[in-house]
Protein backbone atom coordinates (compact mmCIF):
# COMPACT_ATOMS: atom_id res chain seq x y z
CA UNK A 1 0.00 0.00 0.00
CA UNK A 2 1.30 3.59 -0.97
CA UNK A 3 -0.04 6.72 -1.32
CA UNK A 4 -1.76 9.60 0.71
CA UNK A 5 -5.15 9.39 1.73
CA UNK A 6 -7.58 11.72 3.23
CA UNK A 7 -10.09 11.05 5.96
CA UNK A 8 -13.48 12.39 7.21
CA UNK A 9 -15.19 11.01 9.71
CA UNK A 10 -18.05 12.96 11.09
CA UNK A 11 -21.18 13.06 13.07
CA UNK A 12 -24.05 15.75 12.95
CA UNK A 13 -22.36 17.06 15.67
CA UNK A 14 -18.55 16.16 15.16
CA UNK A 15 -16.23 16.02 12.67
CA UNK A 16 -12.27 14.84 11.92
CA UNK A 17 -10.22 15.60 8.58
CA UNK A 18 -6.88 14.51 8.33
CA UNK A 19 -4.09 12.83 5.68
CA UNK A 20 -2.33 9.96 6.57
CA UNK A 21 0.50 9.40 4.25
CA UNK A 22 2.84 6.49 5.35
CA UNK A 23 2.61 2.98 6.69
CA UNK A 24 2.48 3.78 10.76
CA UNK A 25 1.31 6.65 12.03
CA UNK A 26 1.21 8.29 16.14
CA UNK A 27 -1.75 10.33 17.20
CA UNK A 28 -0.91 11.17 20.33
CA UNK A 29 -1.74 14.04 23.23
CA UNK A 30 -3.52 14.51 26.79
CA UNK A 31 -6.71 13.35 27.97
CA UNK A 32 -9.82 14.93 26.48
CA UNK A 33 -8.40 15.99 23.18
CA UNK A 34 -10.51 13.75 20.69
CA UNK A 35 -8.55 10.64 20.23
CA UNK A 36 -10.94 8.25 22.58
CA UNK A 37 -13.80 9.69 21.01
CA UNK A 38 -12.02 9.45 17.40
CA UNK A 39 -11.46 5.48 17.98
CA UNK A 40 -15.33 5.20 19.18
CA UNK A 41 -16.55 6.87 15.96
CA UNK A 42 -14.84 4.52 14.24
CA UNK A 43 -16.05 1.35 16.19
CA UNK A 44 -19.31 2.30 15.75
CA UNK A 45 -19.45 3.00 12.34
CA UNK A 46 -17.73 -0.71 12.20
CA UNK A 47 -20.43 -2.44 14.48
CA UNK A 48 -23.61 0.10 12.80
CA UNK A 49 -22.64 0.31 9.19
CA UNK A 50 -23.86 3.65 7.10
CA UNK A 51 -26.85 5.41 7.37
CA UNK A 52 -26.61 5.12 11.26
CA UNK A 53 -25.42 8.77 11.74
CA UNK A 54 -22.14 8.16 11.21
CA UNK A 55 -20.37 9.46 7.54
CA UNK A 56 -16.48 7.60 6.98
CA UNK A 57 -14.80 9.40 3.64
CA UNK A 58 -12.00 8.04 2.28
CA UNK A 59 -10.33 6.60 -0.91
CA UNK A 60 -9.92 2.99 0.83
CA UNK A 61 -11.42 1.05 3.19
CA UNK A 62 -11.07 2.41 7.21
CA UNK A 63 -10.70 -0.24 9.85
CA UNK A 64 -10.86 -0.09 13.56
CA UNK A 65 -9.40 -2.87 15.63
CA UNK A 66 -12.03 -4.06 18.25
CA UNK A 67 -10.97 -7.82 18.84
CA UNK A 68 -8.60 -8.71 21.80
CA UNK A 69 -4.77 -8.80 22.62
CA UNK A 70 -5.06 -12.54 21.84
CA UNK A 71 -6.40 -13.32 18.35
CA UNK A 72 -5.18 -10.06 17.07
CA UNK A 73 -3.12 -11.80 13.54
CA UNK A 74 -6.45 -13.74 12.97
CA UNK A 75 -8.67 -10.74 13.24
CA UNK A 76 -5.77 -8.59 10.97
CA UNK A 77 -4.62 -11.10 8.35
CA UNK A 78 -8.15 -10.47 6.44
CA UNK A 79 -7.62 -6.89 6.26
CA UNK A 80 -5.85 -5.45 3.40
CA UNK A 81 -5.11 -2.35 1.53
CA UNK A 82 -6.59 -0.78 4.88
CA UNK A 83 -6.01 2.54 7.25
CA UNK A 84 -6.07 0.35 10.67
CA UNK A 85 -6.49 2.09 13.48
CA UNK A 86 -5.26 0.28 16.56
CA UNK A 87 -5.69 2.29 20.32
CA UNK A 88 -2.94 1.68 22.96
CA UNK A 89 -4.97 -0.32 25.09
CA UNK A 90 -4.43 -3.39 23.12
CA UNK A 91 -0.98 -3.92 24.08
CA UNK A 92 0.12 -6.33 21.24
CA UNK A 93 1.35 -3.38 19.22
CA UNK A 94 3.92 -2.97 22.03
CA UNK A 95 5.39 -6.62 20.75
CA UNK A 96 8.26 -7.55 18.71
CA UNK A 97 5.60 -10.09 17.18
CA UNK A 98 3.77 -6.96 15.94
CA UNK A 99 6.64 -5.61 14.85
CA UNK A 100 7.83 -8.33 12.89
CA UNK A 101 4.63 -9.14 11.74
CA UNK A 102 3.26 -5.43 10.84
CA UNK A 103 5.74 -4.94 7.37
CA UNK A 104 3.97 -8.29 6.31
CA UNK A 105 0.98 -6.53 5.73
CA UNK A 106 -0.79 -4.65 3.10
CA UNK A 107 -2.07 -1.11 5.47
CA UNK A 108 -1.06 1.71 6.52
CA UNK A 109 -1.53 1.96 10.45
CA UNK A 110 -2.77 4.83 12.43
CA UNK A 111 -1.97 3.99 16.67
CA UNK A 112 -3.43 6.17 19.26
CA UNK A 113 -1.45 6.09 22.20
CA UNK A 114 0.45 8.39 24.28
CA UNK A 115 3.56 5.79 24.76
CA UNK A 116 6.21 5.32 22.87
CA UNK A 117 5.97 2.10 20.40
CA UNK A 118 9.84 1.45 20.49
CA UNK A 119 9.56 -1.17 18.90
CA UNK A 120 8.25 0.48 15.36
CA UNK A 121 10.63 2.97 13.51
CA UNK A 122 8.02 5.68 13.06
CA UNK A 123 8.93 8.92 12.07
CA UNK A 124 8.95 12.03 14.01
CA UNK A 125 7.30 13.56 10.80
CA UNK A 126 4.34 11.21 11.38
CA UNK A 127 3.35 11.60 15.24
CA UNK A 128 -0.16 14.21 15.75
CA UNK A 129 -1.96 15.75 18.33
CA UNK A 130 -5.69 16.35 17.35
CA UNK A 131 -6.12 20.28 17.55
CA UNK A 132 -10.12 21.31 18.33
CA UNK A 133 -11.63 24.09 16.96
CA UNK A 134 -15.62 24.07 17.72
CA UNK A 135 -16.59 21.54 17.16
CA UNK A 136 -14.18 20.22 14.44
CA UNK A 137 -11.31 18.04 14.95
CA UNK A 138 -7.66 18.14 12.96
CA UNK A 139 -4.93 15.93 13.20
CA UNK A 140 -1.86 18.40 13.69
CA UNK A 141 1.71 17.61 13.76
CA UNK A 142 3.47 17.83 17.36
CA UNK A 143 6.71 17.40 15.76
CA UNK A 144 7.74 18.16 12.50
CA UNK A 145 10.60 16.50 9.88
CA UNK A 146 13.13 19.77 11.19
CA UNK A 147 12.75 20.43 14.39
CA UNK A 148 15.61 22.74 15.50
CA UNK A 149 15.58 24.63 19.00
CA UNK A 150 17.75 27.01 17.98
CA UNK A 151 20.86 27.70 20.14
CA UNK A 152 21.17 30.85 21.61
CA UNK A 153 24.23 30.73 23.55
CA UNK A 154 25.99 30.10 20.03
CA UNK A 155 27.62 33.74 19.28
CA UNK A 156 30.75 33.82 17.48
CA UNK A 157 32.97 33.29 20.33
CA UNK A 158 31.17 29.96 20.74
CA UNK A 159 30.93 28.48 17.88
CA UNK A 160 33.59 26.88 17.67
CA UNK A 161 33.13 25.17 21.09
CA UNK A 162 30.09 23.47 18.94
CA UNK A 163 30.29 19.57 18.86
CA UNK A 164 27.92 17.18 17.62
CA UNK A 165 26.15 14.59 18.22
CA UNK A 166 25.20 11.97 15.55
CA UNK A 167 23.03 9.29 15.72
CA UNK A 168 24.36 7.70 12.73
CA UNK A 169 27.58 5.78 13.46
CA UNK A 170 28.73 4.59 9.58
CA UNK A 171 28.25 7.25 6.47
CA UNK A 172 26.62 10.00 8.40
CA UNK A 173 28.81 10.29 11.39
CA UNK A 174 31.79 10.24 8.60
CA UNK A 175 30.03 12.74 6.68
CA UNK A 176 29.96 15.22 10.01
CA UNK A 177 33.43 14.47 10.96
CA UNK A 178 35.08 15.14 7.58
CA UNK A 179 33.39 18.91 8.17
CA UNK A 180 33.88 19.49 12.09
CA UNK A 181 36.92 16.84 12.54
CA UNK A 182 36.77 13.99 14.87
CA UNK A 183 37.21 16.07 17.73
CA UNK A 184 34.40 17.73 17.35
CA UNK A 185 32.24 15.02 16.08
CA UNK A 186 31.00 11.33 18.18
CA UNK A 187 28.29 9.03 17.51
CA UNK A 188 25.60 7.66 20.10
CA UNK A 189 26.37 4.23 18.04
CA UNK A 190 22.37 3.99 17.27
CA UNK A 191 19.13 6.07 18.23
CA UNK A 192 18.43 4.12 21.39
CA UNK A 193 21.09 5.60 23.07
CA UNK A 194 21.22 9.60 21.77
CA UNK A 195 19.58 10.67 24.37
CA UNK A 196 22.10 9.08 27.41
CA UNK A 197 24.75 10.77 24.82
CA UNK A 198 23.11 13.80 24.82
CA UNK A 199 23.19 14.31 28.48
CA UNK A 200 26.61 12.99 29.10
CA UNK A 201 27.93 15.52 26.25
CA UNK A 202 25.97 18.41 27.41
CA UNK A 203 28.83 20.90 28.88
CA UNK A 204 26.56 23.94 28.09
CA UNK A 205 28.46 24.21 24.95
CA UNK A 206 27.40 24.31 21.77
CA UNK A 207 25.70 20.68 21.25
CA UNK A 208 24.10 19.71 17.55
CA UNK A 209 22.16 16.43 17.56
CA UNK A 210 21.65 14.98 14.43
CA UNK A 211 19.71 12.23 14.19
CA UNK A 212 17.34 9.94 11.01
CA UNK A 213 13.96 11.25 11.44
CA UNK A 214 12.24 8.58 9.31
CA UNK A 215 12.52 5.81 11.90
CA UNK A 216 13.00 8.12 15.29
CA UNK A 217 9.50 8.76 16.58
CA UNK A 218 9.60 6.21 19.58
CA UNK A 219 12.69 8.45 21.13
CA UNK A 220 12.11 12.09 20.25
CA UNK A 221 9.90 12.71 22.76
CA UNK A 222 12.81 12.94 25.70
CA UNK A 223 15.39 14.41 23.71
CA UNK A 224 12.32 17.63 23.08
CA UNK A 225 11.95 17.80 26.30
CA UNK A 226 15.26 18.08 27.22
CA UNK A 227 17.05 20.46 24.63
CA UNK A 228 13.73 22.98 25.54
CA UNK A 229 15.22 23.87 28.74
CA UNK A 230 18.41 23.83 27.55
CA UNK A 231 19.17 26.65 24.89
CA UNK A 232 22.03 25.72 23.95
CA UNK A 233 21.18 22.71 22.02
CA UNK A 234 20.00 22.02 19.05
CA UNK A 235 18.00 19.11 17.28
CA UNK A 236 18.06 18.26 13.37
CA UNK A 237 16.10 15.19 12.32
CA UNK A 238 16.15 14.91 8.37
CA UNK A 239 14.53 11.85 6.97
CA UNK A 240 17.83 10.01 6.94
CA UNK A 241 21.32 10.93 6.01
CA UNK A 242 20.95 9.32 2.34
CA UNK A 243 17.88 11.69 2.29
CA UNK A 244 19.68 14.61 2.69
CA UNK A 245 22.26 13.58 -0.14
CA UNK A 246 19.75 12.93 -2.53
CA UNK A 247 18.14 15.93 -1.67
CA UNK A 248 21.33 17.91 -2.31
CA UNK A 249 20.67 17.49 -6.38
CA UNK A 250 24.40 16.79 -6.46
CA UNK A 251 23.38 13.67 -8.43
CA UNK A 252 21.77 15.69 -10.96
CA UNK A 253 19.03 13.31 -11.62
CA UNK A 254 15.22 14.09 -12.10
CA UNK A 255 13.59 11.38 -11.46
CA UNK A 256 14.94 11.17 -7.56
CA UNK A 257 13.71 14.79 -7.41
CA UNK A 258 10.26 13.63 -8.81
CA UNK A 259 10.12 11.30 -5.81
CA UNK A 260 11.07 13.58 -3.37
CA UNK A 261 8.82 15.55 -4.20
CA UNK A 262 6.12 13.00 -3.07
CA UNK A 263 7.71 9.97 -1.72
CA UNK A 264 4.36 8.24 -0.52
CA UNK A 265 3.64 7.54 -4.11
CA UNK A 266 6.73 5.28 -4.54
CA UNK A 267 7.10 3.44 -1.01
CA UNK A 268 5.67 0.07 -0.29
CA UNK A 269 5.25 -0.19 3.57
CA UNK A 270 5.74 -3.99 2.31
CA UNK A 271 9.02 -3.58 0.64
CA UNK A 272 10.03 -0.79 3.25
CA UNK A 273 9.14 -0.51 7.07
CA UNK A 274 10.06 2.89 7.02
CA UNK A 275 11.44 5.62 4.14
CA UNK A 276 14.97 5.47 5.62
CA UNK A 277 15.28 2.10 3.96
CA UNK A 278 13.87 3.35 0.88
CA UNK A 279 16.44 6.23 0.37
CA UNK A 280 19.35 4.11 1.45
CA UNK A 281 18.04 1.28 -0.85
CA UNK A 282 17.50 4.23 -4.06
CA UNK A 283 20.25 6.15 -3.08
CA UNK A 284 22.77 2.67 -3.64
CA UNK A 285 20.68 2.19 -6.67
CA UNK A 286 21.69 5.30 -8.11
CA UNK A 287 25.08 5.19 -7.74
CA UNK A 288 26.06 1.44 -7.93
CA UNK A 289 27.07 1.71 -11.54
CA UNK A 290 29.74 4.74 -11.10
CA UNK A 291 32.82 3.86 -8.61
CA UNK A 292 33.28 7.12 -7.92
CA UNK A 293 30.01 8.11 -6.27
CA UNK A 294 29.18 4.40 -5.34
CA UNK A 295 26.89 4.61 -1.50
CA UNK A 296 28.38 2.38 1.11
CA UNK A 297 27.18 3.18 4.52
CA UNK A 298 30.01 1.32 5.96
CA UNK A 299 32.66 3.58 3.79
CA UNK A 300 31.80 7.34 2.50
CA UNK A 301 33.23 7.82 -0.48
CA UNK A 302 35.00 10.86 -0.76
CA UNK A 303 32.91 12.04 -3.75
CA UNK A 304 30.67 13.05 -0.80
CA UNK A 305 32.98 15.39 1.25
CA UNK A 306 34.66 18.29 -0.24
CA UNK A 307 32.76 20.78 -2.85
CA UNK A 308 29.68 18.21 -2.80
CA UNK A 309 29.46 18.70 0.99
CA UNK A 310 28.88 22.18 1.22
CA UNK A 311 25.91 21.55 -1.28
CA UNK A 312 24.71 18.57 0.92
CA UNK A 313 24.81 21.00 3.95
CA UNK A 314 22.38 23.15 2.06
CA UNK A 315 19.75 21.34 2.71
CA UNK A 316 19.77 21.90 6.34
CA UNK A 317 18.06 24.65 7.76
CA UNK A 318 20.32 28.06 7.57
CA UNK A 319 20.07 28.61 11.31
CA UNK A 320 21.87 24.91 11.30
CA UNK A 321 24.29 25.35 8.90
CA UNK A 322 25.20 28.56 9.94
CA UNK A 323 26.80 26.54 13.35
CA UNK A 324 29.07 24.07 11.27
Amino acid sequence: MHGKHHVIAETAGLKYSFEIRRNITIIQGDSATGKTTLIELLADYKRLGPGQGITISSDVPVYVYTGDNTNWKHELEIVSGSLVFIDEDYTFIFTREFAEYLPTTDNYYIFITRKPIYQLPYSTDEIYGIRTSGKYHFPEQVYHEFYPIYPTLLDADTKKELLILVEDKESGYQFFESIVGANRCISSEGNANLYRKMIEADTDSGLLVIADGAAFGPFIDKLVKYSSIHAHIALYFPESFEWMILKSGILRDTYIDEILSRPEDYIDGRDYVSWERFFTALLKDKTSDDPVRQYDKRKLSSFYTGENAKQILQVMPEEISSLL
